[in-house]
């Protein structure tokens, strides 16, 4: 995979690239400017089947779908007001990124809600150039009532997750070939569905790194106590 492209259901997103031993950022998509740099799907949904129609960005805009809240921060959403008749298509909101960014990126993505329930599916994924021989990468995926967010990494045959890897998640499948992909499910609490709104949120960071693809996950309280341990050795320093 040479490139990817973002296409997202996120509200602040940084993308970065490494610096010497830091990483300087490319791209912040957040506040009232988050939509700039974004194409919207407007049409059905061809991809997965999903009883649901993805609205051009002047629909999405119109049908209060897709905007700035009072607090600044984007919102993307399903029409959860409409009774839409039996075999007829729920309005909602799929955005792709203009931009691609290739390996050497870090994509931080800073999230308060995510929709969760019986039949809903928000996810945050990659694609490369050419879909889906060139890959994707999932960074955020929950579908119905899981309890967890699950990773998964889709490639053509012969590309596994390795025995006996480093981490904090909890492997499933480990062929990327397979129609599920290689899947890791978050075994920190409160990354998905109803925990994740309690908690008020959480922050996502996945590098694309030509020595793999590692994603971090923290909920909003980590983030915050982690700034409150800055700031007392800021001061103490």
């Amino acid at each position: 995979m040479v490139s990817t492209t973002l296409l997202c259901f996120l509200p602040y997103l940084f993308l970065l690239f490494p610096y010497t031993t830091s990483y300087d950022i490319i791209r912040d998509y957040s506040g009232s400017t988050f939509f700039d740099h974004w194409d919207f799907y407007g049409s059905w949904d061809n991809l997965t089947l999903g009883d649901v129609w993805w609205l051009d960005r002047a629909s999405a805009f119109q049908n209060n779908l897709a905007y700035i809240n009072e607090h600044n921060r984007a919102v993307i959403k399903v029409d959860n007001v409409s009774d839409v008749p039996f075999n007829e298509k729920r309005n909602t909101v799929r955005i792709t990124s203009q931009d691609s960014y290739g390996v050497g990126s870090l994509w931080i993505i800073d999230l308060t809600h995510l929709p969760y329930g019986c039949s809903v599916w928000p996810a945050v994924w990659t694609k490369g150039p050419t879909w889906p021989d060139d890959g994707e990468i999932d960074i955020i995926e929950g579908v119905n009532l899981m309890g967890a967010n699950q990773y998964a990494l889709h490639t053509l045959p012969g590309c596994s997750q390795p025995q006996g890897v480093v981490q904090t998640g909890v492997s499933g499948e480990t062929d990327c070939s397979q129609p599920s992909g290689c899947v890791v499910s978050e075994a920190s609490p409160n990354s998905f569905n109803a925990g994740f709104a309690a908690a008020g949120g959480g922050v996502w960071a996945a590098q694309f790194d030509v020595a793999g693809i590692f994603i971090w996950f923290w909920s909003v309280r980590d983030v915050l106590n982690c700034r409150k341990r800055s700031i007392a050795d800021a001061m103490q320093s």
